[in-house]
This record gives C-alpha cells, sequence and structure tokens, in this order.
C-alpha cells in the first residue's frame, strides 16, 4: 500500500479530495455527519507523514479543547509521538500563547492575570457604581459585557442600539478597558483583541507568528466571529495556507456573536479558493435525511449541498408526528414510548429528548423524576437544582416532616427578621436540650431569641400548619393553594425584588408555575391526599444516583446543546409556532431553521416530532399553531398522528386495554386505602 493511500483507503472521493489537499486556502463544507474530524486528521497526519510541514508547523484552531486532543491523539496513535508537537487549542488559548511570548510589546507584565467572567462582572459592577441616569436601573453586569463585547468585536465604542444598556456600556468601555491595563490583566475578549492590535503595532511580530506556522486549520468554522475571523487572517496572510472546516447550516449562535458571513464569503475573499462539499451523511437513515434536505433547502442564504446517505443504507422507518391535546399529555406520552421502546430491547442511553426552551425540559424532567427513569440534563440549570424550587420543596418538606436542613433553608426565604444570631441560638437550644431544630425553634421562648423574631417564627410555623390541609382541600387545583400560599407568604415579592429585572423575574416566577402543573398532574393521578403530598415529595426529592460518566440515560437537552451529537432514536418536542421559531428569542429565522434542523440531524434511527394543541403561558392555556417549519415539509416525508396515537393492530389493542383495566383496578385500590 502506498503512503498516499495507506491514510485515505477508507475515505469516500470527497473526503480523499480534501485530505489530499496541499497548499492554497481551503474550505471544506461538511454537513452533518459526514466525517469531517477524520478529514481533519488524515489531512494533518498526511502534511507531517510526507514532510510537507513540521508538526510544530501546523496549527488546529478548534472551539472547545476536547476537540484539539481528539485530533491530536488520533493523529498520535498512527505517526507517534511526534505528533505531539501539533498546535491544537482554542482562538483564546492561542491568543494566550502570542501574548505569553510577546508580552513586552503587548504592553503586559511578564505574568499578567487572565479575567474569568465573574471577575469581569465584580469589575463592571465597581465601575457603574459611579454611572448616572435619569431613572434608576439595576443593570445586569453579564448583559453588559455582552453589550461591550458586541462592541469590541465590532471595533466601536458606540453600540447601534439605542437603550439603557448601550448608554451605559458607551459610558462603561473605555474605563473598563483602562481599568484592565492599570491592573495588568487580560479578559477573554482581550485574548483576541491584543494580538490583533499587536499585529497592527509590530510588523516583526506578525512576521514571526505567520512563519511559525506554515499551514493552519480551522474547526467549527461557521461558528467564527469577526475578531477570529481577523485573526487567522492575519496569520495566513503570507503564505495563504489556510483551510476551514464548517457547515453553515449548522450555524446557531448568532446571538452570541458567530457571523454566517465568514463561512458564506470565504471563497470569494480568498481568490482560487478550492471548495469541496462533503454530503454523504453516516450517521442518519435516508427517511431522517430526506426530511432534513426539505426543512434547510427553505434558507436562502446558504451554501448549496445536500446530505446524501450511504449507499448501502436501509430506507428506514419514516419520521412520525404526534399531535397532543396538551403539553402535559404531550410529556407523558413522550416518556410512555420511551418505556415502550426500552420494553422492546433498547437502552435508556439510545434516547435523546431535544427542545427549545428549558420551561419545556423542566416538565420532562419532573416526569421523569416522578417515575423513576435515569436522565441527565444538558443546557442550562436543571429544574429541580433551580433555588425558587428548592426552596418550595423545602417549604412542603417542612409542613410535612421538617428536618433541620429543610427548615433552615426557609427560616428567613423571603426575610423575616430572623438573622443568623437567631438561627445559632435555635441550633445551641436543639444541642443543649437533644431535641430537634424545629422544635427548638417552636420553643424560642425558652431560650433568648428577641420577641420580634419569635412572633416571626411563629407566624411561619401557623403558615406550614395549614399548607397541607389547604392543598387537600377540594375547592381549587393544588396548583392554584400552592401559588396563593407562596404569594401569601410573600414569596412571589421576594423572588420579585431578588430578580435582576421583570424579564428575570417573570422567567423565575414562570418555573414556579410549571412547579404547580407538575403537583396538579401528580394530584390527578393519585388522589388529593396527605399521602399524595408526601409521595410528591420524595419522588420531586429523588437523585439518580448515577456517576456522571454512567451513560445509562435518557438524554433531555435543548436544541443549542445538541449540536455535535448523534443518538439512536430521538424526540423532538414542542413543535409549535412561537416555540421554534422562539417568540421572543427567534428573530432570526433562518437561524431557527438551522436549529430546528440540527435537532433532525441528531437521530440516526427514528425521529419523532410533537405538538400540542394549546400550551400554558403565564399561568393561561394559550392556542398553539404548528410551527412554521413543520408546515414547509413535505406531507410524503413523514406520518401524521392528529389524535396522537399510531393505528394499533389486534393484539396490541388487546393488550393496551389489559395494561389499562390492570392500572384502573390499582388505582381504585389505591383510592380506597386497601393496598
Amino acid at each position: 500500500m502506498s503512503r498516499i493511500a495507506s491514510w485515505t483507503h477508507n475515505l469516500n472521493p470527497e473526503q480523499c479530495k480534501a485530505a489530499l489537499h496541499n497548499e492554497g486556502p481551503l474550505l471544506i463544507l461538511a454537513g452533518a455527519g459526514s466525517g469531517k474530524t477524520t478529514v481533519l486528521v488524515t489531512r494533518t497526519g498526511r502534511l507531517i507523514d510526507e514532510k510537507r510541514a513540521a508538526p510544530k508547523e501546523i496549527c488546529v484552531l478548534t472551539f472547545t479543547n476536547k476537540s484539539a486532543r481528539e485530533l491530536k491523539n488520533r493523529v498520535t496513535a498512527k505517526l507517534g509521538d511526534q505528533a505531539q508537537g501539533v498546535w491544537a487549542g482554542t482562538f483564546h488559548s492561542f491568543g494566550l500563547q502570542i501574548l505569553r511570548q510577546f508580552h513586552k510589546e503587548a504592553g503586559l507584565p511578564k505574568f499578567f492575570g487572565i479575567l474569568d467572567s465573574s471577575d469581569s462582572q465584580s469589575l463592571v459592577k465597581e465601575i457603574m457604581r459611579n454611572f448616572n441616569l435619569s431613572g434608576k436601573i439595576d443593570f445586569d453586569a453579564g448583559k453588559l459585557l455582552s453589550v461591550m463585547g458586541n462592541m469590541r468585536a465590532l471595533g466601536k465604542s458606540e453600540n447601534p442600539q439605542d437603550d439603557e444598556y448601550s448608554t451605559a456600556a458607551e459610558w462603561c468601555l473605555p474605563k473598563y478597558m483602562k481599568k484592565l491595563s492599570q491592573l495588568g490583566v487580560v479578559d477573554f475578549d482581550n485574548l483576541i483583541q491584543k494580538p490583533l492590535e499587536l499585529f497592527d503595532k509590530s510588523k516583526e511580530v506578525k512576521e514571526r507568528v505567520q512563519n511559525a506556522f506554515k499551514f493552519v486549520m480551522v474547526d467549527e468554522f461557521q461558528d467564527t466571529n469577526k475578531p477570529q475571523l481577523a485573526l487567522v487572517t492575519n496569520v495566513v496572510e503570507k503564505h495563504l495556507n489556510i483551510a476551514v472546516v464548517g457547515d453553515d447550516d449548522q450555524s446557531i449562535y448568532g446571538w452570541r456573536g458567530a457571523c454566517i458571513e465568514n463561512i458564506l464569503t470565504f471563497p470569494s475573499y480568498y481568490e482560487k479558493c478550492a471548495v469541496v462539499r462533503l454530503e454523504r451523511n453516516y450517521r442518519s437513515t435516508p427517511a431522517i435525511l430526506n426530511l432534513a434536505n426539505a426543512v434547510i433547502s427553505k434558507n436562502e442564504k446558504r451554501h448549496a449541498k445536500k446530505l446524501k446517505s450511504d449507499p448501502n443504507a436501509q430506507e428506514g422507518i419514516l419520521p412520525e408526528v404526534f399531535v397532543y391535546e396538551s403539553e402535559e399529555e404531550e410529556v407523558e406520552r413522550v416518556i410512555g414510548e420511551i418505556t415502550n421502546l426500552k420494553q422492546s430491547g433498547r437502552e435508556h442511553h439510545e434516547f435523546a429528548i431535544l427542545f427549545r426552551s428549558n420551561s419545556q425540559g423542566a416538565l420532562l424532567e419532573a416526569e421523569m423524576r416522578k417515575q423513576g427513569i435515569p436522565h441527565q440534563i444538558t443546557g442550562g440549570t436543571a429544574f429541580f437544582d433551580r433555588k425558587e424550587i428548592r426552596d418550595i420543596l423545602a417549604y412542603l418538606r417542612s409542613a410535612i416532616r421538617p428536618n433541620e436542613v429543610s427548615f433552615r433553608r426557609i427560616l428567613n426565604v423571603p426575610s423575616r427578621g430572623i438573622g443568623e444570631a437567631t438561627v445559632d441560638l435555635i441550633a445551641e437550644s436543639s444541642s443543649q436540650n437533644k431535641t430537634s431544630f424545629y422544635k427548638a425553634a417552636k420553643e424560642w421562648r425558652n431560650s433568648e431569641i428577641n420577641e420580634n423574631a419569635g412572633l416571626s417564627i411563629d407566624q411561619l410555623i401557623k403558615d406550614l400548619d395549614s399548607l397541607v390541609p389547604d392543598l387537600v382541600a377540594t375547592d381549587s387545583t393544588p396548583g392554584d393553594k400552592l401559588i396563593n400560599f407562596l404569594t401569601h407568604i410573600g414569596y412571589k415579592n421576594y423572588l420579585e425584588k431578588e430578580s435582576k429585572d421583570s424579564l428575570a423575574f417573570s422567567k423565575r416566577w414562570g418555573l414556579v408555575g410549571i412547579f404547580a402543573q407538575v403537583l396538579n398532574k401528580f394530584a390527578a393521578h393519585s388522589g388529593r391526599t396527605e399521602k399524595t403530598i408526601k409521595g410528591f415529595i420524595d419522588a420531586m426529592e429523588l437523585r439518580d444516583n448515577q456517576d456522571e460518566e454512567d451513560k445509562s440515560s435518557v438524554s433531555l437537552m435543548t436544541l443549542h446543546s445538541c449540536k455535535g451529537l448523534e443518538f439512536p432514536i430521538v424526540f423532538m418536542v414542542g413543535i409549535e409556532e412561537d416555540v421554534i421559531p422562539h417568540r421572543t428569542l427567534g428573530s432570526d429565522i433562518s437561524e431557527e431553521r438551522r436549529l430546528f434542523y440540527v435537532g433532525v440531524t441528531r437521530a440516526q434511527e427514528r425521529l419523532i416530532l410533537s405538538r400540542a394543541r394549546q400550551r400554558k403561558r403565564h399561568g393561561k392555556l394559550i392556542p398553539s399553531a404548528p410551527s412554521r417549519f413543520l408546515l414547509e415539509i413535505p406531507k410524503e416525508l413523514y406520518k401524521e398522528y392528529e389524535l396522537g396515537w399510531r393505528p394499533l393492530s389486534g393484539d396490541a389493542r388487546k393488550s393496551l386495554l389489559e395494561d389499562l383495566y390492570k392500572k384502573l383496578a390499582f388505582d381504585a385500590t389505591n383510592e380506597t386505602g386497601k393496598l
């Protein structure tokens, strides 16, 4: 076998063409599941093996350290330790290396520090203490940094938006930059911006960096922003040996600065740019790819390409669309489908449920927890890890069977004038009298606790004593009762004061509403008894006792978090207008369509979409229309079940009825307490 053949014998013709490219600009349009990493590894290893470049003369820029490590490890597996000399890492680590090497020229101390996002926010807060604007505005430091970051990326000292944050950012940015200089530190944006400033200031530094690398490659090029493109352009200016790999159809991070124009205009920016399309998909069945192609073809600004399946691939099961009456039914039935498929031999890790917004994930997580199905959450904070949800569970636990942890948590939340000194006195009394913390609190008059704090404790205990009897009363739903309780004790006002703005408060209070929905659903199945409330708390507090590396879990994730992953069976829920495209976050319809496409192309064997006819918003049921992306797909590319059920065979119908009768008998027995 020839040297070239040893590198390319497992590649298809398009992959070979990309991997065998040598000098000059190259754009590799790598469709979903088309083997782009294999191409990058092959090209890197071959350039070294053919001695076109020493390992240290090759630079591969990625967006994660994990991707960089994988590339180096795979090249090393074939070439040996010499491949460890390849420079592979993130844009920020590349910028850091330049600044460490040329710190004097950059005006930085030798051991300059790097501010993380938390440090940067603290610095912004300090600067903003001196900012005056008519009307009191409590600025969110993270959002302000984001606006400033966009201004820096555009190379402007002004923001085109005319709002309070733009005004504040224009005032804050020069002071923030001056402070960074005074402190002798850089932030993450500096790691890209300062090397660019250095190249403009020093031709010698620029040439030394250019001479260090003969070949530069960039992975996930569709996710680059303008400063990152400028950095790469400067480095390759001398030899133009630049190869970028990406897929404009998977550009979904515009909201955080990614510029899709970088990949769209790349061939016109570089004369004689070679373009190779990797359209052969090794992940999904033809039936899934047909739907994916139909979705993304509606975007106008894109490189023309079409995913094709492996010639030997079976057509596969046609994607399915289920229509449910409500989001609660959607959640229940999706998880029921997973249970059914699990019984046919599937494993939990083969399933992924994808959703657009975190509120959808909250309902799914609650149902998974209720049914004891192992699961892992990716993207955003898990619903039951959120402070407000842990607070509510602590109230319920304290109302049923108080323990020290739950009671301590709510003792002064919201504020009741019960400070640390009072808590210490309760703990001391508990220890001395060998009694529970809760009982010691009830008997506060036996301690040196001041009367105001003591009366607040009395009121809290009175409220707790009334909570469960109120929840099980049948004059309204337990969820409504819980909402009223939280409002009555001042928790709603507390959340509003603790939130950075009205939008943040609306989201947090919305999660409380979702929790109330979950409680209603649980009570509807199990009855309105104290035993039900106890069971609900136990189910909601249950943790999956599994190691983080354990893969035997159903994956719940946002569409933004699923990029780069694949699963045999994928559920996409909430395929409705105003959910995707999102009513507030989806102003760029083309990007929302790409997000939908990314979700579809995660599926290997089965793709199951679902939508609800009505969905709760701000506590009210609102009719939902199917997503425009669903309406754009030709009907012959999927099966739709308007009633939410597949037609059943005779045997399946008989089995389903038997299961239903058993469940009804169990519920009737449970209701009469004859378990």
